[in-house]
């Protein structure tokens, strides 16, 4: 059975490499992305693909997203939800992190992987399917130290609500290497096939 993925954050980057590695293993992909332009040259390019805009970090886009995903597919058996922050070299001390930009990595990361894996429970519960969430850790950056924590701690969690569902991470390195990243997605879904 061909598998039915969708990715968020597939406008370029990390999210990209995933979706076009999936598709070139044969999945049917949605690229997400609040990108329109980018997710639809990604969703383009494509074999057995579709483009789907909408921003990751907000419940409602995402949760009409995995519906719509769905519906056109019939199902949904793997999301891979990624956030691919920038990664500035300077190291911050936690004092001097701005509210806005603690803000930011929260809602680009940890909110938008919440989303999407609620979202994914909520589609695959019942009926099995795998999710993955990638981080990423930046050490030198509080605030994303922070969210790439909450991202790791929450899979653990959605992997105690069993239902057949399995959660993962793939934790990244600051910057990620987007090939690197799609290698290790690609061997967590042909393991849980």
């Amino acid at each position: 059975m061909t598998v039915v993925a969708l990715v968020t954050g597939a406008g370029g980057g990390v999210g990209a490499a995933v979706a076009h590695r999936l598709d070139a293993l044969g999945a049917r992909v949605a690229a997400l992305d609040g990108d329109s332009t980018s997710v639809e040259l990604t969703g383009g390019a494509l074999c057995r693909g579709m483009a789907v805009h909408a921003d990751a970090a907000d419940p409602v886009q995402v949760d009409n997203a995995v519906a719509a995903v769905v519906e056109h597919y019939g199902r949904l058996d793997l999301l891979v939800v990624t956030a691919e922050p920038g990664c500035p070299s300077v190291l911050a001390d936690p004092a001097s992190v701005t509210d806005d930009e603690w803000h930011i990595a929260l809602a680009a990361q940890l909110d938008s992987a919440f989303y999407g894996v609620r979202a994914g429970l909520r589609a695959m519960r019942g009926r099995g399917g795998h999710i993955v969430a990638v981080h990423t850790a930046c050490p030198h950056l509080p605030q994303r130290a922070a969210a790439s924590g909450g991202v790791a701690a929450m899979v653990r969690l959605a992997n105690r609500a069993g239902d057949g569902v399995r959660v993962d991470a793939v934790p990244t390195g600051c910057p990620p290497d987007p090939a690197a990243v799609a290698d290790a997605v690609a061997v967590l879904m042909k393991e849980s096939r």
